[in-house]
């Protein structure tokens, strides 16, 4: 399993990692991430050739992620490193 991290400009660390799930009809076309760091989860699902690139866009994915179970803008943990 390939696991990518990027250290983020609040040095907070998250790796990024396959999740075995992903939309049966998506399956060629896109993966589904793990995106975690210190107890917090996001999720995001993109185009496999997005991930599967020679260098990926970490912070890209990472600013389009939403935690675990939400949605965007809706049931969102708090990040403490906005408002900053």
């Amino acid at each position: 399993m390939t696991i990518r991290s990027y250290t983020a400009p609040d040095g907070r660390t998250w790796d990024f990692r396959l999740r075995p799930e992903v939309r049966q009809e998506e399956a060629d076309t896109h993966v589904t991430l793990l995106v975690e760091s210190l107890g917090s989860v996001r999720v995001i699902s993109c185009l496999r050739s997005e991930w599967e690139a020679s260098a990926p866009d970490l912070a890209g994915l990472l600013a389009r992620a939403v935690p675990v179970g939400g949605s965007r803008g809706i049931g969102a943990e708090s990040d403490p490193s906005e408002g900053r």
